[in-house]
């Protein structure tokens, strides 16, 4: 899997680098420090990027400009929208942009992953605290992940049904329309559910 983390903070990346490793130990951290740069990052990337972690304020710019540009001309890769405020007119303008998710910089590892989970399974992420702000519906780009009684999306239930019929990672990702490094992460967390270590033995059970 392959994360762009776009912030010019280099403490802040450093720290977040290490949090987004707990999601799979193959995960590659790219890094960008401004839109040129990240710009640059996602046009040799794009076609195995899985997520893209934007900062509100660049130095050469604003980022919900950059978050614009990035769903014009790339539109299939999830971004989700860094701040350091809690500002509801910020997060309408994210979501209403194409962000998947908004996440406060003082969000915890635990929900950070978990926003992002949420958000590679097609769901939108928005702190509770602000959830209120947005009215009556989300974006209509947005569609929240229901969870089933493994804790488990719809998506990472695709994944193991397909899993069980003993596709490959990659005949998933071709199936699914999502990149290898995505199925990998559902993969993760769906052996977590189950507690198995293989996914061997979701393909003898069936899923």
């Amino acid at each position: 899997m392959q994360i762009l983390l776009i912030d010019d903070h280099e403490l802040f990346r450093s720290g977040m680098a290490t949090a987004l490793r707990m999601l799979d130990e193959s995960v590659a951290i790219l890094e960008a420090d401004s839109i040129a740069s990240g710009l640059s990052v996602i046009e040799t990337t794009s076609s195995t990027l899985d997520l893209v972690l934007l900062d509100h304020e660049l130095p050469d710019g604003n980022g919900i400009s950059l978050l614009q540009r990035i769903r014009m001309n790339h539109p299939l890769i999830p971004v989700a929208m860094l701040s350091g405020v809690e500002c509801p007119k910020l997060m309408k303008q994210a979501l209403e942009a194409g962000a998947l998710g908004y996440l406060p910089k003082a969000t915890s590892t635990p929900i950070v992953l978990s926003a992002i989970h949420l958000m590679l399974s097609g769901g939108i992420y928005v702190p509770p605290k602000l959830l209120p702000s947005l009215g009556a519906s989300l974006p209509s780009h947005a569609v929240q992940a229901k969870v089933s009684d493994e804790g488990l999306t719809e998506r990472q239930l695709e994944v193991m049904n397909l899993i069980g019929q003993g596709l490959s990672n990659k005949e998933i990702a071709w199936r699914l329309n999502i990149s290898e490094g995505t199925v990998k992460a559902h993969v993760t967390v769906i052996l977590k559910a189950k507690g198995v270590h293989s996914r061997k033995l979701l393909i003898v059970s069936g899923g």
